[in-house]
């Protein structure tokens, strides 16, 4: 098994580096976000005292993440504003990532198996779908995108600490699960899902869910979620929803948010149409197109079909249930002050879970349908091969703020083309 392992790792590295390699040449997006996300007062100052104390206790742009800054700082104190140095920290927390998701899913796989035959291919094929996936490329590529990969950092570390704290009963894990948890809350506000992800896990883990005690050890992790989240509202920008702003009526932001749901699924299965920038279909105000009204009834039926299916999809469910917890908190159903409907970065972790249950469907298709396996093996190596073509390539758009507003121009000019062909009709 360590063999194994070790051929595992040096792949992954090798696809990730094979992927990524553009983002070495790639600059700070100096007409989106890093102008002022990487590029400020707080980066600059240092590594002092009173500089890390501003830091821990400020809002920033209506923002508190003080853990991206840190990153920000330490890369500074060494590099300057050296745009190579933090691609490439980039780069290695993404690299570090994989390699955790993969040995996260494997440490799942032995505990629900307890054979080690074979155990390690839906570990593997997880992590490469991670490692090479077109969605996730915002967040690798674009700096002032950092809090998101960093905070699923710290996240995923926080989960192996409660596996083996499981495993093992020993309270120092659980102890160190808990300080993972406010590390990675210190980097981006989505960590708060984190309690109700563990309850997850006990489920599919099979922990004894009668047990008092796996729910008590729940409510200081509740507890620091719902302070987490009062934070995150207080360091909101005051600006936002005020002056007269107009915001969407309740109905529409949950047909938006049913949209949004299944646009995030969808890209996770097939990325096409990737963009930086997905903007409302309408203002707030005016009429929905009538296309939108669908999906609520598409998530009527999905949900009805996974609730009257739930013993026979088993851990194929457990992968959409993740994706679900992590990508539910950045729907539309809240009246933020967001202008991006779906945006790519926010789907980096909550896409561990479709390539969880994609992986799963694969080995399913090759072990089991012995007649046509090398042509679903065939498919396979060609799905992930465009997946990786795709990511590279995107990594180009992001070379600078040149580049990325150049892909903007070029997609709004097909879908002004799009729109004039068909009003010929």
């Amino acid at each position: 098994m360590k063999t194994i392992n070790l051929v595992v790792i040096a792949f992954l590295i090798t696809c990730c580096l094979i992927t990524y390699q553009q983002v070495f040449n790639n600059d700070f997006q100096y007409k989106w976000d890093d102008q002022w996300v990487v590029i400020n007062p707080y980066t600059e100052e240092g590594l002092n005292h009173y500089n890390l104390w501003n830091v821990l206790t400020e809002f920033y742009h209506g923002q508190y993440a003080p853990v991206n800054e840190f990153f920000y700082i330490l890369l500074y104190s060494f590099f300057g504003y050296d745009p190579f140095w933090f691609h490439t920290a980039s780069l290695l927390v993404h690299i570090s990532n994989v390699l955790l998701l993969y040995f996260l899913v494997l440490r799942i796989q032995l505990i629900r198996n307890k054979e080690q035959a074979g155990v390690w291919r839906i570990p593997f094929m997880t992590a490469l779908l991670f490692a090479i996936h077109p969605f996730l490329v915002q967040a690798v590529a674009w700096m002032a995108a950092s809090k998101i990969i960093i905070y699923t950092l710290f996240y995923l570390i926080a989960l192996h600490f409660y596996i083996t704290y499981i495993t093992t009963g020993k309270y120092r894990y659980y102890l160190l699960v808990i300080l993972f948890f406010i590390v990675s809350f210190g980097a981006k506000e989505q960590a708060v899902t984190l309690p109700v992800c563990l309850i997850m896990f006990d489920y599919f883990l099979q922990r004894n869910m009668h047990k008092r005690s796996v729910w008590l050890e729940k409510i200081p992790l509740f507890l620091l979620s719902i302070f987490f989240g009062i934070l995150s509202i207080i360091s909101q920008d005051r600006t936002a929803n005020i002056d007269g702003q107009k915001i969407y009526p309740f109905y529409q932001r949950i047909i938006l948010a049913s949209y949004t749901l299944i646009e995030y699924l969808t890209k996770c299965l097939l990325p096409f149409k990737l963009s930086y920038l997905y903007v409302f279909p309408n203002n707030p105000g005016e009429p929905l197109q009538l296309r939108f009204w669908i999906y609520p009834i598409i998530l009527l039926v999905m949900g009805y079909c996974l609730y009257r299916y739930y013993k026979q999809l088993g851990i194929l469910l457990a992968g959409f249930i993740f994706f679900l917890i992590h990508i539910g908190i950045v729907l539309n159903l809240f009246s933020l002050k967001r202008f991006e409907l779906v945006a790519d970065r926010y789907a980096y972790l909550a896409a561990a879970g479709v390539f969880f249950s994609l992986a799963w469907l694969f080995e399913q298709l090759i072990l089991k349908k012995v007649k046509l396996r090398k042509l679903y093996a065939a498919m396979i190596i060609v799905y992930c091969f465009g997946l990786g073509i795709y990511a590279y390539e995107r990594t180009f758009v992001w070379h600078d703020s040149d580049t990325l507003k150049a892909e903007l121009r070029y997609l709004l000019d097909k879908e002004r083309a799009h729109f004039l062909n068909k009003s010929d009709y």
